[in-house]
């Protein structure tokens, strides 16, 4: 879950999740501002149940779908079918039952913003949520030296899209007065 670093000062420890999250928000940032998401066809479509409410809210959130590259459509009056999916989650292996429900319930609960471009990085911040790394996944040490080196080069990384802190330091003051040393 954290990732404990030494510093010249001192300790950083980092949220895994957190940070991740933070650095795939931004690289689907990067990647909307030259277009859609690349989507990924199914050779047979995924379907799910869904309740009436979300199946009611597809049609409001049809426009975001297609810029991150999903194609859904009813298949009778309870079930979903997803011919296309974003190839972005698929990579990191997210399913469709696992992210259209909440985007529909949201759409349903009108929880998502108004203004297309403000809804559409909650959309994003959804899909970096989902295929970051979560709690307790184990991470080689190249991947661990891999997510630090990127704390340094993405902007904003102090916090994940939802304003919580990714790491939090140490400075050697605080560990001697946390070690009653000081």
């Amino acid at each position: 879950s954290y990732i404990v670093a030494e510093a010249a000062d001192g300790l950083v420890i980092v949220d895994q999740h957190a940070l991740h999250e933070r650095v795939m928000f931004e690289k689907l940032l990067v990647r909307i501002g030259r277009g859609s998401l690349e989507s990924q066809r199914l050779l047979v479509p995924a379907v799910f149940k869904v309740s009436s409410r979300q199946m009611e809210s597809l049609d409001d959130v049809r426009p975001l779908l297609a810029r991150i590259g999903i194609d859904a459509e009813p298949m009778g009056h309870d079930q979903l079918a997803v011919h296309s999916f974003a190839s972005f989650l698929f990579e990191r292996r997210v399913e469709p039952h696992e992210f259209l429900p909440e985007l529909l319930d949201k759409a349903a609960e009108r929880s998502l913003p108004t203004d297309t471009e403000d809804a559409l990085r909650d959309v994003l911040d959804m899909m970096a949520c989902k295929a970051a790394i979560k709690a307790g996944d184990h991470l080689s040490d190249m991947e661990l030296a891999e997510l630090l080196a990127l704390r340094d080069s993405v902007e904003r990384s102090s916090n994940c899209p939802h304003g919580r802190p990714t790491s939090v330091r140490l400075s050697i003051r605080d560990l001697e007065r946390l070690f009653g040393r000081s």
